[in-house]
């Protein structure tokens, strides 16, 4: 298993957005996140590649814990992709950072 994420939720104040999310992804495997807008799909591939903190759950990558937070998160966001629907930057990187 490559990914596996288990009892993820994520709040934004009061407001659960992600609610005991389990997902188990496979090498090799296809997978795709179908819902309305709103529904949280982009919220839970923003966490996955550790955009977003998560409020609760935990998230691993090739068996290692990327919810810890002493974990080095360019090392994962170098081994998880992410595409974007429309053309976003990333906050915490600078305007070069983002083009290169």
């Amino acid at each position: 298993m490559i990914l596996n994420v288990k009892g993820l939720e994520k709040s934004f104040d009061d407001k659960a957005v992600l609610k005991g999310i389990d997902l188990e992804v496979y090498r090799g495997q296809i997978v795709a996140l179908i819902g309305s807008s709103g529904s949280g799909k982009s919220t839970l591939l923003r966490t996955i590649n550790l955009l977003e903190e998560i409020s609760d759950g935990q998230i691993f990558l090739n068996d290692e814990d990327i919810s810890d937070p002493r974990v080095d998160q360019d090392e994962i966001r170098r081994q998880v992709g992410l595409v974007f629907q429309a053309y976003n930057l990333f906050a915490h990187l600078s305007i070069l950072e983002n083009i290169t």
